[in-house]
Order: structure tokens, then sequence, then C-alpha cells
């Protein structure tokens, strides 16, 4: 399995707008400029974040992209399965079936190697939903919330 750096870009994209002063939308060219990504590709991911209800969008001289929710109540596993999807990772081809040699064997085999990568999938699964976002925040920041005005940071060119 690979993820897509849509990955992590979604998580740098929710982690700015989690600490964006006073809640202000970001434009998609600030978050684009800031990350120094595609503003096509930023935008692609901008979109699967507000379909899986991860982001707001605002069309307006004044809008742009805002939180839908708290950072609290946001976990890893959410922003993974709106860029990622949720569908598993292994869907078993029977391929398997094919390497052991003894049929009394082949199911219990089979079923073993099934269970592992689904066990697997289920530990990666099960922490990326143990960790929010503003648990990252907080790591990210040596524990401190913080807040930054972004619009102002890249406007600049500050930092």
């Amino acid at each position: 399995m690979k993820i897509t750096s849509g990955v992590e870009q979604a998580i740098c994209i929710l982690l700015m707008l989690a600490s964006q002063h006073d809640g202000l939308p970001l434009k998609s060219v600030t978050l684009s400029t800031r990350l120094q990504v595609s503003e096509s590709y930023l935008k692609k991911v901008l979109r699967k974040l507000v379909v899986g209800g991860l982001i707001n969008s605002s069309a307006s001289k004044t809008g742009g992209f805002s939180l839908a929710k708290s950072d609290e109540s946001i976990t890893l596993l959410e922003v993974f399965e709106a860029i990622e999807g949720s569908d598993p990772f292994f869907v078993p081809s029977n391929l398997v079936e094919k390497v052991f040699l003894m049929p009394e064997t082949i199911e219990k085999n089979k079923n073993t190697v099934i269970t592992i990568i689904s066990e697997a999938e289920t530990l990666y699964k099960n922490r990326l939903k143990q960790c929010t976002l503003r648990q990252l925040r907080y790591f990210v920041n040596n524990n401190t919330p913080g807040t930054v005005d972004w619009n102002v940071i890249v406007e600049k060119g500050l930092l």
C-alpha cells in the first residue's frame, strides 16, 4: 500500500485551518503558496475534504475554506478516508490458493494470509482513529494550540 501525497497535503491544510486566527477562511492560493504545492492538485484535495465533511467552502470575496467541525473531533482516519476512501486495502483474488499444494490446507492457509493482512489494516486504521487534529496541533506546536493569521503571513511573505 502506498499513501498518496494528498493525505499529507490534507493534514497540512487542516492544521493550517485549525490554527487560523479567529477561524477566518483561507483561500486555496494562500494554502498552495504557503505549502509550495500545485494549486490545481491542492484544489482536488480541498474538494475531497469538503465532500468528506471536514471543511466548508465559501465562495465570496472574503470566503475560502474553514473547518467544518472542531479540530478535536477530526481524526486522522477521517482525513485518510476522505482522501484515499474507505475500501479495504486488500481484496483477495484467490491467487494465494495457487501457492499451496495440498488441497486440504488451501482454505486454512489462504485464510491465514487474509487474516494477517486484515489485522494489519485494522491496527493501522485504529491508530489513525486514535489521533485527532487537535492532538497533532499540540504535538507540532510544542503543547500549545497557538493561532496564526496565514492570510497575513502569506500576503507579506513572512516566515
